[in-house]
């Protein structure tokens, strides 16, 4: 069952496709907890950078159950979790203004990594 590189190039383009798909919901998604919560997500996340940390690890969670973390910025973080079918849900979370230790952080993150 030999396929043709046209056929793994349309397989390609429909994964890179299905991929985009899911960074677009998962933003419209966050978007709209931010506006249920009175919440300006441009005040929060003024650069971007939220938004695209959550669109990752919204990837990462999706083929994970039970996959719970929580993405902080200036003072409201964002909770992301997957259910046992594989269901990303957003919610808005508050933060706290201590900050937790670095290697913390750093070890966490490298755990999920590994784990992949």
């Amino acid at each position: 069952m030999s396929q043709s590189i046209w056929e793994r190039r349309q397989a390609v383009a429909s994964r890179l496709e299905g991929h985009a798909q899911h960074e677009r919901d998962v933003l419209t998604e966050l978007t709209t907890t931010f506006t249920a919560a009175s919440v300006p997500l441009e005040d929060v996340d003024p650069r971007g950078c939220l938004r695209a940390s959550v669109a990752a690890v919204a990837q990462v969670a999706a083929g994970r159950p039970g996959f719970n973390l929580v993405l902080g910025a200036v003072g409201h973080g964002v909770r992301v979790q997957a259910d046992e079918n594989g269901h990303v849900t957003l919610s808005v979370v508050t933060m706290t203004t201590g900050e937790p230790a670095p290697r913390a952080v750093a070890s966490e993150l490298a755990a999920l990594l590994w784990d992949r």
